[in-house]
């Protein structure tokens, strides 16, 4: 009898030996299902749906987006951790979800290391410093020449958590502080900025270049390390005395951890090749991003920085968790 089982055991070992290899090479078996934690028709969706529609044209099967907000991403952030590791189902990861919300929200139920399995960066877009005219400001130095001057009377408006964190690192760069002024969304934030109702802000953008190109803000200096074409007259951070200075926000697709290494190879190869066509990349500078794809190894580097950085930077300032 036990050498009867032990032939059995070798016998389902050896099949399963044989078709496991075969899961990857069926990959994928039918529509890969895109979580997006964030309402229809936000910036996240866009981009989403912009990659997906490619990404299903070299990978043989339709890239459905899913959205599934609610509580700051943490929702549909969760359901993609919890997904089947099979690679039918990949999470549009961002700055916000994976380096923000697990020192920032006491709710955040997945580990953004332990529960991914990082597929490939999607994109990256700076922050661009702007000035309402009112407040007499055309550059950097003239900025912190005006906060020093007139210390707790210069304002900055931010409309999301990872807008003020950038704002208190670019400020602590630069050394001043300037009084913040928090808002319930960024489009709020802008129109108190148009209105000057607060002088300053850290913007993307797509959300500034019409008001900047008309001369109702003032670009004073882009947060990333090169400068934008569509704003080429405005320096970057480092080419105004502060070197290595780079605040930018990232998109990213991530597959549940334990998705087998061939399937996130072939999700990354059609995510990257997705990333090279000409359309893709004049949709997403459109949305105000760049494309920026990655290997699984780099996009991993890149969480692993970005959340080590936030949560110094959160711990540093004494922000509690809500």
């Amino acid at each position: 009898m036990k050498r009867f089982s032990m032939v059995a055991a070798l016998a389902a070992l050896t099949t399963f030996a044989a078709v496991a290899p075969g899961w990857a090479e069926e990959f994928p078996s039918g529509p890969i299902r895109f979580i997006v934690p964030f309402n229809s028709g936000g910036g996240t969706d866009v981009v989403a749906r912009i990659v997906a529609e490619e990404m299903s044209k070299s990978i043989g099967q339709p890239v459905l987006v899913e959205n599934r907000p609610g509580a700051q991403g943490i929702t549909g952030t969760k359901a993609g951790a919890d997904a089947e590791p099979d690679g039918q189902t990949v999470t549009f990861v961002l700055q916000a979800t994976l380096a923000l919300n697990p020192s920032l929200y006491s709710a955040t139920n997945y580990d953004p290391v332990k529960d991914f399995a990082p597929v490939s960066q999607l994109s990256t877009s700076p922050y661009v410093v702007v000035a309402h005219p009112s407040l007499g400001v055309k550059s950097i130095d003239e900025l912190v020449a005006k906060a020093k001057a007139e210390a707790g009377k210069v304002n900055y408006a931010s409309g999301a958590a990872a807008a003020h964190l950038a704002s208190i690192l670019f400020q602590k760069t630069v050394g001043i502080e300037m009084t913040h002024i928090p808002y319930s969304g960024s489009g709020q934030a802008l129109t108190d900025l148009l209105s000057g109702r607060v002088g300053v802000m850290l913007s993307s953008p797509v959300s500034i270049l019409p008001h900047v190109q008309s001369g109702a803000l003032v670009a004073l200096a882009v947060t990333g390390p090169a400068r934008l074409p569509s704003l080429a007259d405005v320096p970057t951070m480092a080419e105004l005395g502060h070197p290595g200075f780079d605040v930018s926000g990232w998109y990213g697709l991530a597959a549940p951890k334990g998705t087998d290494p061939a399937v996130i190879g072939k999700l990354n190869e059609a995510v990257v090749t997705a990333l090279k066509a000409d359309s893709v990349r004049a949709s997403l500078e459109k949305a105000g991003v760049e494309a920026r794809g990655s290997t699984p190894a780099e996009f991993e580097a890149l969480i692993g920085a970005e959340l080590a950085r936030w949560t110094a930077l959160i711990k540093e300032e004494g922000i509690q968790p809500e």
